[in-house]
């Protein structure tokens, strides 16, 4: 297959096969359409079908797969862009985050393997650019316009580093998982992963964002470790930060704390 993810179900035709757990084909279905599925169908149409969701059973024909999902296998081996997606897949696309695509007749998703089993890093960078005017929700933001000038200044951060890698050869990747929700990841050229958590910083948030920061990439470091991968983890803001005092103990838990615009020791 030339596309290795599922981004989105809009003006798509789906098809579930298996069971899901805790919901029935009908809020399955009604999940697709509110993704803007155009269609929700019981059966694999060679003309029409464009993604396969599996989901899990014991009672498949070949074991563990059924006919719908060999209905899949044929029309890729004939040049059919039908894509296969998993349960795990499918509920990520809620949370906008890319469905890794299944290769029939293989029951995990290759993206999400060990390192040493071929696992994928993230998928392919999704830019962090903020264009939606943030809707207050009750007390949830007590200044909205200070919240959105944070969203704004922590995408352009975000996009200025992915530019910079770029510059350097190397490419920039998005999470495909909540699990683990980095903002930026990238492969050096001797194997090591970057895993970058991007904060937006003033002088009067600066100890919250930081320390805030700082817990989040530890944890995606080390989510990253255990799937075999070399990560070297990045903290990095909005500018830099007054108290030098953080980026002591960014370097005592191993952590690079860098800033825009120059983003210093990152490479």
């Amino acid at each position: 297959m030339t596309n290795e993810w599922v981004y989105d179900l809009r003006g798509k035709e789906v098809v579930f096969t298996g069971k899901f757990k805790d919901y029935i084909k009908a809020d399955l279905a009604k999940i697709a359409r509110d993704l803007g599925a155009r269609n929700v169908s019981g059966w694999v149409n060679q003309s029409t079908t464009d993604v396969l969701v599996r989901g899990q059973s014991s009672a498949w024909k070949y074991g563990d797969f059924g006919e719908r999902e060999e209905q899949v296998a044929r029309m890729q081996a004939a040049g059919h862009p039908i894509q296969l997606i998993d349960e795990a897949g499918f509920h990520g696309l809620r949370s906008h985050y890319p469905a890794p695509a299944l290769e029939p007749h293989v029951p995990k998703a290759r993206a999400r393997a060990n390192a040493t089993e071929g696992g994928a890093v993230g998928a392919p960078y999704r830019s962090g650019t903020f264009s939606e005017p943030l809707k207050s929700d009750g007390d949830v933001y007590r200044d909205p316009d200070i919240m959105e000038r944070g969203l704004k200044a922590h995408s352009h951060t975000q996009d200025k580093l992915a530019d910079l890698l770029l510059e350097r050869g190397l490419t920039p990747l998005s999470p495909f998982d909540k699990s683990c929700n980095f903002d930026l990841a990238w492969r050096f050229e001797d194997g090591t992963v970057g895993i970058a958590e991007v904060k937006s910083n003033t002088a009067e948030n600066e100890a919250f964002q930081v320390r805030h920061g700082l817990g989040q990439v530890l944890d995606y470091g080390h989510r990253m470790a255990l799937r075999g991968f070399r990560p070297k983890r990045y903290l990095v803001l909005e500018r830099k930060t007054q108290d030098s005092h953080w980026r002591d103990l960014c370097a005592a838990h191993d952590v690079t704390l860098t800033w825009g615009q120059f983003f210093p020791n990152v490479f």
